[in-house]
């Protein structure tokens, strides 16, 4: 009879391998001797020996030298985090809870329709299995909404790894953008969707709305781009962009009376404003070029009708969250502008930040930087520029009543006497 071979004991080998007494590779499951007996490959929970005991990990090589893995690994708490330190470690778990956050909450901050809840829930989470730029994305804007829901303490692990998803995401993203057909390029705009939303969620070392925004506006001129060139194959994909689009058209005659005027007020602006532009070009000039000159008057005339739009749409309830698709209507040429701090263009933007206040609750990336966005441009124009903020009291003060938030109640404004530019006070 054939001596059984010696090995080394080992309690943590798959249950099939202690009843066959072989020895177990615990590389499973299914270990190697269960693939090859074709056996379903279980092993026992692990055994916690300490409730209490809540240090680290000690990664060790297969001859137990903890000193070539001097590598530390939180235990997580419970039985759910033991199991986890046995199956591949915090970031597993941590994956699995960002996928539920994605398909139970987040993807409803990216409905505007109805039939968009299948497509983010169900479809675009599969289509992420093949394009690991879309999975990371889901997961870093999971985890950032996570972290503006956990608090001050337990926020820095979920920034973290949003940040980190983010950058992974972002630069395969990149990778794949000169490769767009009719089968990825819904994916590819979803990416580019997801990380304008991903990019206003970060925290900013300035602590600056208006920085992020910034940086936010180019990928809406990048997820604009994709759109325009990838149109034919939105329209035909698992994306419902057809139906959205089919149900756009609110009239102006919605939007409430209050709102109506402030915007009646930035056009009376434009056209005071930009008087000037408007009568010295002239379309001999163009023809004589053969190049059409967009004049200030109308950039900023565009812009308006934009944001008139959004109200109108918002005002009418069946596209949710249109406002936020507002820098894409207002165009490159005006949200380079606002990277500039055009005064203008900022007093419009303050408009907009009153509009994302009104969003439902579960936008929350847009609706959140809403206050802080309108105070920041307030603050700068008042810095800045504030000649053209005692003229512009009345429609900044619209604004930020719009937001809840302290203005002066006066409409006449002087500088207190001997006291910086930025100090008023209320005469």
């Amino acid at each position: 009879m054939q001596k059984r071979r010696s090995h080394k004991k080992s309690r943590n080998g798959c249950q099939n391998c202690k009843k066959w007494h072989t020895k177990c590779d615990e590389q499973g499951p299914p270990c190697n001797n269960c693939i090859l007996r074709k056996a379903q490959c279980v092993y026992n929970r692990p055994k916690i020996n300490n409730s209490n005991n809540r240090g680290p990990l000690t990664l060790r090589s297969k001859d137990g030298d903890a000193e070539l893995w001097p590598v530390a690994v939180e235990r997580p708490r419970g039985d759910v985090g033991a199991l986890c330190g046995a199956y591949g470690g915090p970031s597993r778990l941590m994956e699995l809870e960002l996928m539920h956050q994605w398909s139970t909450n987040t993807y409803k901050a990216f409905c505007g329709i109805p039939e968009d809840g299948e497509y983010l829930q169900v479809l675009l989470p599969r289509f992420a299995l093949n394009y690991d730029y879309m999975l990371n994305c889901i997961l870093a804007i999971s985890s950032l909404q996570i972290a503006k829901l956990a608090g001050e303490r337990n926020a820095t692990k979920y920034i973290n790894a949003g940040l980190e998803y983010y950058n992974r995401g972002s630069s395969s993203f990149r990778t794949q953008l000169s490769s767009m057909n009719a089968d990825n390029c819904h994916v590819l705009y979803m990416f580019s969707a997801l990380a304008i939303a991903a990019q206003l969620s970060m925290p900013h070392r300035s602590g600056s709305v208006l920085d992020l925004l910034v940086v936010a506006l180019d990928l809406v001129n990048g997820s604009t781009s994709i759109g325009m060139i990838g149109m034919p194959w939105l329209l035909n994909s698992p994306f419902p962009l057809r139906l959205f689009i089919s149900r756009m058209g609110a009239s102006k005659d919605l939007i409430d009376p209050d709102s109506r005027f402030a915007l009646a007020r930035l056009h009376a602006i434009n056209d005071q404003r930009n008087k000037a532009t408007l009568e010295s070009v002239g379309s001999d000039e163009e023809e004589a070029s053969g190049v059409i000159l967009v004049r200030d008057h109308e950039l900023y005339h565009m812009s308006i009708e934009g944001l008139e739009m959004c109200f109108a749409e918002e005002a009418r309830g069946v596209l949710r969250g249109f406002s936020t698709a507002f820098p894409g209507l207002a165009g490159k040429p005006f949200t380079s502008l606002i990277g500039r701090a055009d005064p203008f263009a900022l007093l419009i933007v303050m408009h907009w930040a009153a509009l994302l206040n009104q969003l439902d609750k579960d936008i929350w990336w847009a609706q959140s930087i809403s206050e802080g966005l309108a105070m920041e441009i307030a603050n700068l124009l008042r810095t800045r520029h504030p000649d053209l903020a005692l003229e512009w009291a009345e429609p900044m003060s619209w604004a930020l009543n719009r937001l809840g938030l302290s203005t002066p109640q006066s409409r006449e404004l002087s500088y207190s006497s001997g006291l910086e530019s930025e100090c008023w006070e209320i005469t």
